[in-house]
């Protein structure tokens, strides 16, 4: 019995361990999610009001290489068009479609 009971303690060490570092993880992710929404120019229902703007536009025409669809619906909405068209850009969104593709997938679910 004298060597189970040695082991006992390593075996609680060696679960809470992992669970602490799953806790850690969580609240490292969360902190992350929190700085990204603060770091948002709009709200995040105009940002995922625009992913759906831009889905139904290039639904019906081709992306041009521009921010076309993107800018008439930040100024139909009266955001702020080169605050938010730069942080577009720095998430990678040069043009209508790669907002969707870069933008909006780092977003899903996100903050």
């Amino acid at each position: 019995m004298g060597g189970l009971a040695a082991v006992e303690p390593s075996l609680a060490l060696a679960v809470s361990q992992p669970d602490e570092r799953k806790a850690m993880l969580r609240a490292f992710k969360e902190q992350q999610r929190a700085a990204a929404a603060a770091s948002l120019p709009l709200p995040k229902a105009d940002l995922a009001a625009l992913f759906d703007h831009l889905d139904a536009e290039l639904t019906e025409a081709e992306c041009d290489d521009t921010l076309r669809f993107t800018t008439r619906f930040l100024t139909e909405r009266g955001l702020d068009v080169e605050r938010v068209t730069g942080w577009l850009r720095g998430a990678g969104g040069y043009c209508d479609c790669e907002v969707l593709a870069n933008v909006e997938e780092q977003w899903e679910g996100g903050p």
